[in-house]
């Protein structure tokens, strides 16, 4: 049995990508899975890729609540183009 995906990962050091190919369409074409992140304080949105930086945020520089995602609620730091 063969897998219906086949899905490759780019982890580089200034941006990170996935790609797939759905062996079941007819077109076979490479597309780029979009990854979700935090854009700006409080909002997610979907990119092509994700930067490959960390904010770790101090005391006063974001309200409670600015650097959460939609899986996870309490966290103090944020990947990805916020960053």
């Amino acid at each position: 049995m063969s897998s219906r995906f086949i899905v490759g990962i780019d982890l580089g050091t200034t941006n990170c990508a996935v790609g797939y190919v759905d062996t079941a369409s007819p077109e076979s074409r490479i597309e780029s899975l979009p990854i979700p992140q935090l854009v700006e304080p409080g909002r997610v949105a979907e990119r092509a890729a994700l930067p490959s930086f960390l904010y770790l945020a101090g005391e006063h520089d974001v309200r409670p609540g600015e650097l959460a995602l939609p899986w996870v609620s309490d966290q103090d730091f944020a990947v990805g183009e916020f960053a």
